[in-house]
Protein backbone atom coordinates (compact mmCIF):
# COMPACT_ATOMS: atom_id res chain seq x y z
CA UNK A 1 0.00 0.00 0.00
CA UNK A 2 2.60 2.32 0.79
CA UNK A 3 4.32 1.68 -2.39
CA UNK A 4 1.29 3.15 -4.10
CA UNK A 5 1.26 6.12 -2.12
CA UNK A 6 4.67 7.76 -2.76
CA UNK A 7 4.15 7.46 -6.53
CA UNK A 8 0.57 9.09 -6.04
CA UNK A 9 1.47 12.16 -3.89
CA UNK A 10 4.59 12.40 -5.95
CA UNK A 11 2.50 12.63 -9.13
CA UNK A 12 -0.31 14.94 -7.95
CA UNK A 13 2.48 17.01 -6.33
CA UNK A 14 3.83 17.64 -9.98
CA UNK A 15 0.88 18.00 -11.45
CA UNK A 16 -0.30 20.71 -9.22
CA UNK A 17 3.21 22.70 -9.53
CA UNK A 18 2.87 22.60 -13.71
CA UNK A 19 -1.17 23.76 -13.31
CA UNK A 20 0.41 27.05 -11.13
CA UNK A 21 2.93 27.77 -14.23
CA UNK A 22 0.12 27.28 -17.08
CA UNK A 23 -1.96 30.87 -16.89
CA UNK A 24 1.83 32.46 -16.57
CA UNK A 25 2.77 31.01 -20.00
CA UNK A 26 -0.97 31.43 -21.47
CA UNK A 27 -0.65 35.11 -20.72
CA UNK A 28 2.86 35.47 -22.57
CA UNK A 29 1.36 33.76 -25.56
CA UNK A 30 -1.75 35.90 -26.02
CA UNK A 31 0.03 39.70 -26.12
CA UNK A 32 2.85 38.08 -28.65
CA UNK A 33 -0.67 37.25 -30.70
CA UNK A 34 -2.05 40.49 -30.68
CA UNK A 35 1.56 41.62 -31.83
CA UNK A 36 1.59 39.24 -34.84
CA UNK A 37 -1.05 40.20 -36.86
CA UNK A 38 -1.48 38.66 -40.34
CA UNK A 39 1.04 40.30 -42.99
CA UNK A 40 -0.25 41.06 -46.67
CA UNK A 41 1.40 41.94 -49.55
CA UNK A 42 0.56 44.82 -51.40
CA UNK A 43 1.83 45.38 -55.36
CA UNK A 44 1.19 49.03 -56.61
CA UNK A 45 2.99 51.83 -58.59
CA UNK A 46 4.64 54.67 -56.70
CA UNK A 47 2.78 57.60 -56.78
CA UNK A 48 4.90 59.85 -54.39
CA UNK A 49 7.06 59.48 -51.20
CA UNK A 50 7.36 61.71 -47.87
CA UNK A 51 11.02 60.09 -46.52
CA UNK A 52 10.26 63.17 -42.92
CA UNK A 53 7.22 62.04 -42.41
CA UNK A 54 7.82 58.23 -43.27
CA UNK A 55 4.83 58.07 -45.45
CA UNK A 56 4.50 56.22 -49.39
CA UNK A 57 1.84 56.95 -51.41
CA UNK A 58 0.83 54.21 -53.84
CA UNK A 59 -1.50 53.43 -56.84
CA UNK A 60 -3.02 50.20 -56.43
CA UNK A 61 -5.91 48.25 -58.40
CA UNK A 62 -8.16 49.62 -55.69
CA UNK A 63 -7.20 53.44 -56.30
CA UNK A 64 -4.54 55.16 -54.26
CA UNK A 65 -2.99 54.38 -51.01
CA UNK A 66 -1.09 56.40 -48.43
CA UNK A 67 0.63 54.31 -46.23
CA UNK A 68 3.06 54.55 -43.12
CA UNK A 69 6.63 53.16 -43.28
CA UNK A 70 8.50 52.19 -40.29
CA UNK A 71 11.95 50.37 -39.29
CA UNK A 72 14.29 49.83 -42.05
CA UNK A 73 11.66 49.99 -45.12
CA UNK A 74 11.77 54.25 -44.13
CA UNK A 75 15.17 54.58 -44.91
CA UNK A 76 14.57 53.18 -48.58
CA UNK A 77 11.95 56.07 -49.00
CA UNK A 78 14.36 58.18 -50.64
CA UNK A 79 15.60 55.85 -53.05
CA UNK A 80 12.38 55.68 -55.02
CA UNK A 81 10.96 57.04 -57.41
CA UNK A 82 7.66 58.15 -58.85
CA UNK A 83 6.41 55.50 -61.20
CA UNK A 84 8.57 53.03 -59.82
CA UNK A 85 6.70 49.46 -59.01
CA UNK A 86 7.02 47.98 -55.45
CA UNK A 87 5.85 45.60 -53.48
CA UNK A 88 5.37 46.28 -49.75
CA UNK A 89 4.80 43.74 -46.82
CA UNK A 90 2.49 45.63 -44.02
CA UNK A 91 1.07 44.40 -40.32
CA UNK A 92 -1.46 46.60 -38.32
CA UNK A 93 -1.77 48.67 -41.41
CA UNK A 94 2.29 49.93 -40.96
CA UNK A 95 4.71 49.24 -43.85
CA UNK A 96 8.00 47.22 -42.90
CA UNK A 97 9.36 45.73 -46.15
CA UNK A 98 9.71 47.30 -49.59
CA UNK A 99 11.15 45.32 -52.45
CA UNK A 100 11.01 47.20 -56.41
CA UNK A 101 10.19 45.24 -59.36
CA UNK A 102 13.89 45.05 -60.73
CA UNK A 103 14.93 42.41 -62.80
CA UNK A 104 17.50 39.92 -60.67
CA UNK A 105 20.67 38.89 -62.87
CA UNK A 106 21.73 34.94 -62.61
CA UNK A 107 23.34 34.21 -59.56
CA UNK A 108 27.35 35.22 -60.06
CA UNK A 109 28.30 31.27 -59.62
CA UNK A 110 26.05 30.63 -62.36
CA UNK A 111 27.82 32.45 -64.82
CA UNK A 112 31.29 30.91 -63.49
CA UNK A 113 30.07 27.37 -63.92
CA UNK A 114 28.46 27.99 -67.46
CA UNK A 115 31.70 29.68 -68.77
CA UNK A 116 34.34 27.22 -66.60
CA UNK A 117 35.87 24.72 -68.73
CA UNK A 118 35.24 21.39 -67.66
CA UNK A 119 38.08 19.99 -65.49
CA UNK A 120 40.24 16.95 -66.93
CA UNK A 121 41.05 14.48 -64.08
CA UNK A 122 44.23 12.34 -64.57
CA UNK A 123 43.81 8.63 -62.62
Amino acid sequence: MKALMIPLVLTMAGGLASANEMPKASHKHSATAESKAPSTKVQGEVVSTDASANKLVLKTSSGEETLMVTGKAAARLKDLTAGEKVTVKERNNQVYSISTGKAKGKHHASKAASTAPAASRKY
